[in-house]
């Protein structure tokens, strides 16, 4: 069977239809009922909280859970919230509707429930769903529900890829590697990824497109100029941001993470507003884990704030050893080639990325290569680009000799 990184435009189109057959016979939704009731909610500005509240009474369960969530530390209420009409105006339109979504989403997208990788992903989804919300609300505070679920659903797919491809996938997934180097094995030794799972998904589930783009360029760059303050742009600048911060076993990112690097520049969030940030997510996930507790493991998160912040500062001032050790280190660069912006990220190993991009800014294609053995040409070819009079052949042949040198 043919790697992800070989399959042709065609057979891409087969493959996402073969995923969307075997995901209905693990037991994955077309249209998880409720779910998409409160989806449609969101998308009609005239919705309130009476009409999200109508629903979620309905579901003892989650009805009874909310109101725990209210009565929690986390909101610190002098007096017992008792019913959910209560509990929907402490909560919030905003955090309520995300988190009633987020609960239904994660019960129909976890297919194995007793599986301790599925488990653990959740768990650790969870606290990348409060970390979205929150960076969200410093860059944009309006798309803090679509944040937080975003991020819980990032890495719905990893359980769903341990179902379908089993120990091979297993073996990749017990090396404990940083999000962006097991993405990248994944694309390149694996017939499909967790991301085309998830793209398969969110088609069943017919998701609107400000939720669902972010989730499938999570492992993409964003565009080179990421000023814009569409909610779309900046939706997928936190969802990169959040692919990024590798968490594993101990709650932690991995060393050498890019999520700092990352989060200063697409973000544009120093290290004090990250320590915020970390602090106040980890106190809010702690506090809503127990509303997932029918699918994810609780993280220990006592002391987890001060971990991320200490590990994003690390990986800043190892950035900045090796930038003072080596003042002519490559970074990624963008060249016009087929007509289009193509951006070329060096990555470890000798090894690159190429990502095109519209006129829009939207994400078209990627290509991962070894960076000696690629040349202009040939990366255009592998990106399904036609030559172009603008191409800038001989810039991005210097680029690829010195990166690769």
């Amino acid at each position: 069977m043919k790697a992800r990184r070989d399959l042709s435009a065609d057979e891409l189109a087969s493959l996402y239809a073969d995923l969307d057959r075997r995901l209905g016979g693990i037991g994955v939704d077309t249209q998880p009922g409720v779910a998409m009731r409160i989806l449609d909610l969101t998308q009609n500005p005239d919705a309130g909280m009476q009409d999200y509240s109508d629903i979620i009474r309905n579901d003892p369960g989650l009805t009874g859970r909310l109101i725990r969530l209210s009565n929690s530390a986390f909101f610190a209420q002098r007096k017992p919230v008792t019913n959910i009409d209560r509990a929907c105006v402490l909560l919030g339109l905003a955090r309520m509707r995300s988190i009633a979504l987020g609960f239904y989403l994660s019960k129909a997208a976890s297919a194995d429930k007793g599986a301790q990788i599925s488990r653990e992903v959740w768990g650790q989804s969870v606290y990348r769903a409060c970390l979205a919300a929150e960076v969200a609300r410093h860059v944009l505070p309006s798309c803090a529900p679509e944040a937080f679920i975003i991020g819980l659903m990032l890495d719905a797919g990893i359980p769903l890829a341990h179902k379908l491809l089993g120990p091979q996938f297993d073996l990749l997934y017990e090396q404990n590697l940083p999000a962006s180097k097991s993405f990248d094995l994944e694309y390149n030794e694996h017939p499909f990824t967790h991301v085309d799972i998830m793209t398969t998904m969110l088609r069943r589930w017919k998701f609107p497109e400000l939720l669902a783009k972010p989730i499938m360029w999570h492992h993409t760059p964003p565009p080179p100029a990421g000023e814009s303050r569409e909610p779309l742009r900046v939706l997928h600048r936190i969802a990169y941001y959040i692919g990024a911060v590798t968490l594993r076993s101990d709650n932690t990112p991995t060393t050498r993470s890019p999520a700092a690097a990352i989060g200063k520049m697409h973000l544009g969030l120093d290290s004090a507003k990250l320590e915020a940030i970390a602090s106040r997510s980890s106190v809010e996930c702690d506090a809503v884990l127990e509303l997932f507790a029918d699918v994810a493991d609780p993280l220990e998160v006592s002391d987890l704030s001060s971990r991320v912040h200490q590990q994003l500062v690390n990986v800043l001032d190892d950035q900045m050893v090796d930038g003072l050790r080596d003042d002519s280190a490559i970074g990624p660069q963008q060249f016009l080639l087929g007509g289009l912006v193509v951006l070329i990220r060096p990555e470890q190993d000798g090894h690159g990325a190429a990502y095109s991009y519209d006129a829009d800014g939207e994400p078209i294609s990627s290509y991962r290569f070894t960076m000696s053995s690629e040349s202009p040409s040939s990366i255009r070819a592998s990106l399904g680009l036609e030559p172009d009079p603008t191409d800038d052949i001989d810039g991005m042949t210097e680029y690829l000799k010195m990166v690769a040198a």
